[in-house]
């Protein structure tokens, strides 16, 4: 008898469990908004690094001296669809990222450089109707300053190893 009680309780757990391994998976909260990270590197550095992670996007504004960076309307999600969507969007959306790139006062010693994100969505129902904003899941955001941060680590790696190079060249 009390396997077969044991055999329930397993049968019940596995059912139970079941349902929620095939449940739809959803997006993050959505949100209007920016997403903002602050990098321990140089003005310089960062502003390399976004227009390195920015190269995909049809850049429409990209000055320096103000620390701004603008892409054109893209249609649809031609550069960047979220990884939880499995269908195509509409071509009625568009959207833009805006990102300001702020020198900082030196903490600790170290450079301090803050990149803002800004994602404007917005869809067209029709031909004749204004646009809609829409809020933007901030995944785009997180994914562009996560690779701002990998490529500062890469090149300040290259430069290390080019250092060490160097430094061996000159003692031989």
């Amino acid at each position: 008898m009390q396997w077969i009680s044991n055999f329930l309780i397993a049968v019940f757990i596995l059912s139970t469990a079941a349902c929620a391994l095939f449940e739809e998976r959803t997006g993050p909260a959505m949100m209007f908004g920016p997403r903002e990270q602050v990098y321990y590197a140089s003005y310089e550095e960062v502003w390399r690094a976004v227009n390195f992670v920015l190269q995909p996007y049809p850049l429409r504004i990209s000055n320096m001296d103000q620390g701004t960076l603008e892409t054109d309307m893209i249609r649809g999600y031609r550069i960047w669809s979220p990884p939880y969507k499995s269908e195509t969007s509409s071509t009625s959306e568009t959207y833009r990222l805006t990102i300001r790139v702020i020198k900082g006062a030196p903490l600790a010693g170290k450079a301090a450089t803050k990149v803002t994100i800004v994602k404007e969505s917005q869809i067209q129902q029709d031909f004749f109707s204004d646009p809609r904003s829409l809020p933007s899941d901030g995944l785009e955001e997180k994914s562009v300053l996560y690779r701002i941060s990998r490529e500062i680590q890469i090149e300040r790696a290259i430069a290390r190893a080019q250092k060490s190079h160097n430094d061996k060249s000159e003692k031989n």
